[in-house]
């Protein structure tokens, strides 16, 4: 009969050891697979979001010479799928969406990709703190007049619009009710500051109950190219002078 060394067993435990560290660590491979067997899902999905951001924040930084004093989009999900080139054929507009972020990421990182002149900026502020924080009216106001403080800090009083916040495709009444004091509570303050105010909560982005509607979305919370029309189209109209340098 062959016998074991203990001492081999505590090398091979140790090597695997080492092996499971360096792999948590995204040091040698498997570290994704091994961490999903240990981590809670809501931690597993805050840090893959944070790793998403990571990735298009350096995008930003890595990309070549930029268009002279553009337009920037900033936002969640809804600007980084915008459209931008099919709805403003030959405007010089910056794409500056990052799914999935709060408020409070949007804020650290206005500099990030953006030249110090611009000509203005489109944003849709504080979706995630609304629909996933439970952020209360006053707080998304709070939100977005922190971010334009930080903006006109950095470029001067250019023309800002303000998008109104997107409802859900089956967004109960209680929830339409809370994002309608929401969308009152940007309006406010878009009036507050000087900046315009698109209206996304009615018809025909939204049902005779105030839901998304399906026809004009591609899942439960986005628009699909047809919905971006419309929103394209609410801009131009009610977008103020940011408007007039997107128009044709």
């Amino acid at each position: 009969m062959r016998v074991r060394r203990p001492g081999l067993l505590w090398l091979g435990a140790a090597c695997l050891l080492a092996y499971l560290s360096l792999a948590w660590c995204e040091l040698v491979p498997g570290g994704w697979r091994l961490r999903n067997l240990f981590e809670p899902h809501e931690a597993r999905e805050a840090r893959r979001q944070l790793e998403y951001r990571a990735e298009r924040l350096r995008s930003f930084d890595e990309q070549g010479p930029l268009p002279t004093r553009p337009i920037v989009f900033f936002g969640s999900s809804t600007i980084e799928r915008f459209p931008l080139e099919a709805c403003f054929p030959g405007k010089a507009c910056l794409n500056r969406g990052v799914a999935f972020e709060s408020s409070r990421l949007l804020r650290e990182r206005l500099h990030v990709g953006v030249p110090e002149e611009v000509s203005g900026f489109v944003l849709y502020v504080a979706s995630i703190d609304q629909r996933f924080e439970g952020a209360s009216a006053d707080a998304v106001a709070e939100a977005l007049r922190g971010v334009v403080a930080s903006l006109r800090e950095r470029h001067g009083d250019v023309p800002i619009a303000v998008l109104g916040l997107l409802s859900e495709r089956s967004l109960d009444a209680e929830g339409v009710a809370r994002l309608g004091r929401a969308n009152a509570a940007l309006e406010r303050v878009a009036s507050e500051l000087s900046c315009s105010f698109v209206d996304t909560c009615t018809a025909p982005l939204t049902t005779e109950r105030g839901q998304l509607t399906p026809e004009l979305s591609t899942d439960e919370l986005h628009l699909s190219e047809a919905g971006y029309e419309v929103l394209c189209a609410r801009l131009l109209a009610e977008g103020g002078e940011l408007a007039e340098l997107l128009r044709p």
